[in-house]
C-alpha cells in the first residue's frame, strides 16, 4: 500500500439521513458573539469507562513541511474572533472552511426567513470562501450541518442539495441546542483540490454499499479522495439496512448496529477499523449510556484506538440513541497513537491523539478541563476551564512535536453560548500566527459536567 500524503479531519464525518430527519455529527458555526442562552444540565460522569487496555503508543510520526494559509473573503461574513474563514494546507490541497450561518456579509446581520432561506445564505457564504481559495463546491468532500430543529430537515436538504450537482460529499447532520445569533442552521465544509487525484474524472470517488443504510438525500455514504487516500464516512445511526428501520434494543444493541454499518462502508472502500484515525460519537444520554456504548465500541478496534470526541446532542435522527461518523486513512496510511503524561489519561477506547504517517496530520481527541495531576475537572468559570483545556491540547500536540502554530482546525463544544466571550478570550491567547478554521456549537451536555470541550487537527 502506498504512503498517504495527507489526511484529514474532524469533525466530524458521518450521518445516515432519513426522510424526516438527517444524519448527525458534531461541529462548527460562523463565530460571532451570541445572545446568552440557558445552560443545560451536564452529566457528572467521565467521558467513558475504560474497557480495554490501549496498545502502547507509537512514536510520533515524522513531520513533513505543511504550508498553511489563512483564507478570507469579502463576500463572506467577517470573522468575529480568533479564527479564519478557512485554512488551506498543505500546499493548497486541503481546505478547512469554518462553520457558516445565514449572515448577510453586506449587512452583517442574520437574514430573515425560514430554514430554507437561511440554508441558501449559509451555502453562499461557504461558496464565497471556497472561491476565495481558488476552489469550488465541486471540490467539497465532507460537510457538517447543524440544525436547531430536525423538523427543518426537508427544507434544509432541498436548499443544500442544489449546490451539489456532481459528486455529493459525505455529510453529518445533528440537532444542537443553540447556534450563534439565533440561527437555525450552520454549515462547515472540507474541500480537497482535484489536481493530482487519480479518479476517472480527477476528483473524489463516492463509496456505496448495500451493507449499510441507503443515503436518502444529497450525500454519499462515504467519499474517498484518491490522491490523498482519505476516506470520509457519513454519520451512521442504528438503522438495519435490510429493513430501513431503527433496530430495537438498548444502547449496546444500537451501538453494535452503528458499528456494523460503518464496517460495511469501510470494507466497500477496502478499509477496516484499523484504518480509522478519528471518530465523533453523538449520544442523547452520556450518563445512562456511556459505559455500555464504550464496551461495544471498543470491541471493534484491535490495534491503536482512534482519536475521538464524545458529546451529548439535543436530538438524533429517528430518535436514535447514538450516531457515529469517522475518518479513515486508506491504501497504506499507517497511523500511530500519540500519548502525553501531561494530558488527562484516556478513560475509554480512544487515544489522546492519532498521527497519520508519514506525518501529514495529527488528530487530537476532544479535551475537557481535567487536571492531569488529579484526574478531576477543575473548578472555575468557562474562562478557567478553557485555559485548562488548551493546556491539555498543548501537551498532546507537543508529544507529537507540534504546537498551536500547526493547528488548522478546531471544534469547540460549549454547554452554554453565554460563555462564548470568556471561551473566546482564553482560547485566542494560544494562537499568534495564522488562525485555524473553527466551529463552535452549543450541545446538550458534555462529559463530567464540563462547560467546554475542544478537539483539533494539526498539520505536522
Amino acid at each position: 500500500m502506498r504512503i498517504v500524503a495527507l489526511a484529514m479531519l474532524a469533525l466530524l464525518a458521518c450521518a445516515h439521513e432519513t426522510v424526516n430527519a438527517p444524519e448527525a455529527v458534531a461541529p462548527p458555526v460562523v463565530e460571532s458573539l451570541p445572545a446568552p442562552a440557558p445552560a443545560p444540565a451536564a452529566p457528572a460522569v467521565p467521558e467513558t469507562v475504560a474497557v480495554a487496555t490501549p496498545p502502547p503508543a507509537a512514536p510520533p510520526p515524522a513531520s513533513i513541511p505543511v504550508e498553511r494559509r489563512a483564507v478570507q473573503s469579502a463576500d463572506a461574513p467577517k470573522a468575529a474572533g480568533p479564527y479564519s474563514a478557512a485554512i488551506q494546507a498543505p500546499a493548497g490541497r486541503v481546505l478547512f472552511v469554518s462553520g457558516q450561518i445565514a449572515v448577510d456579509p453586506a449587512k452583517d446581520r442574520l437574514v430573515n426567513g425560514d430554514a430554507a432561506k437561511q440554508t441558501a445564505r449559509a451555502m453562499e457564504n461557504v461558496k464565497a470562501v471556497l472561491e476565495a481559495a481558488g476552489s469550488s463546491v465541486d471540490d467539497v468532500v465532507k460537510t457538517t450541518i447543524f440544525l436547531t430543529d430536525l423538523a427543518d430537515f426537508p427544507k434544509v436538504n432541498d436548499a443544500y442539495g442544489r449546490y451539489f450537482q456532481k459528486t455529493p460529499p459525505a455529510r453529518a447532520m445533528v440537532q444542537v441546542s443553540a447556534l450563534s445569533r439565533g440561527a437555525r442552521v450552520a454549515v462547515e465544509a472540507v474541500a480537497i483540490s482535484r489536481a493530482g487525484d487519480s479518479g476517472a474524472a480527477g476528483g473524489p470517488v463516492t463509496v456505496s454499499t448495500a451493507g449499510a443504510p441507503k443515503a436518502i438525500g444529497p450525500y454519499s455514504q462515504a467519499v474517498e479522495t484518491r490522491g490523498g487516500s482519505l476516506l470520509f464516512v457519513s454519520g451512521q445511526i442504528p438503522v438495519d439496512p435490510a429493513t430501513g428501520e431503527l433496530v430495537q434494543g438498548d444502547i449496546a444493541a444500537q451501538t453494535e448496529r452503528v458499528m456494523e454499518n460503518l464496517k460495511a462502508v469501510l470494507a466497500s472502500a477496502g478499509a477496516s477499523f484499523s484504518d480509522v484515525v478519528k471518530t465523533n460519537v453523538y449520544m442523547v444520554d452520556l450518563v445512562g449510556d456511556g459505559t455500555k456504548m464504550n464496551e461495544t465500541y471498543g470491541r471493534y478496534f484491535q490495534k491503536s484506538f482512534p482519536a475521538r470526541a464524545t458529546v451529548q446532542m439535543a436530538a438524533l435522527p429517528k430518535s436514535a440513541r447514538i450516531e457515529i461518523e469517522c475518518v479513515a486513512v486508506t491504501r497504506g496510511g499507517a497511523a500511530g497513537a500519540v500519548e502525553s503524561p501531561q494530558a488527562p489519561k484516556t478513560l475509554g477506547a480512544y487515544s489522546q491523539g492519532m498521527g497519520v504517517n508519514p506525518g501529514s496530520f495529527l488528530f487530537v481527541s476532544g479535551q475537557i478541563p481535567i487536571d492531569p495531576a488529579t484526574g478531576h475537572t477543575i473548578l472555575g468559570d468557562a474562562g478557567a476551564q478553557t485555559e485548562r483545556v488548551m493546556k491539555n491540547l498543548k501537551a498532546v500536540l507537543e508529544a507529537a512535536g507540534a504546537g498551536f502554530d500547526k493547528v488548522v482546525k478546531t471544534t469547540i463544544f460549549v454547554a452554554d453560548m453565554a460563555d462564548y466571550a470568556k471561551v473566546n478570550e482564553a482560547y485566542g491567547r494560544y494562537f499568534s500566527k495564522s488562525l485555524p478554521a473553527r466551529a463552535t456549537v452549543q450541545v446538550a451536555a458534555l462529559p463530567r459536567g464540563a462547560r467546554v470541550a475542544i478537539d483539533c487537527l494539526a498539520g505536522l
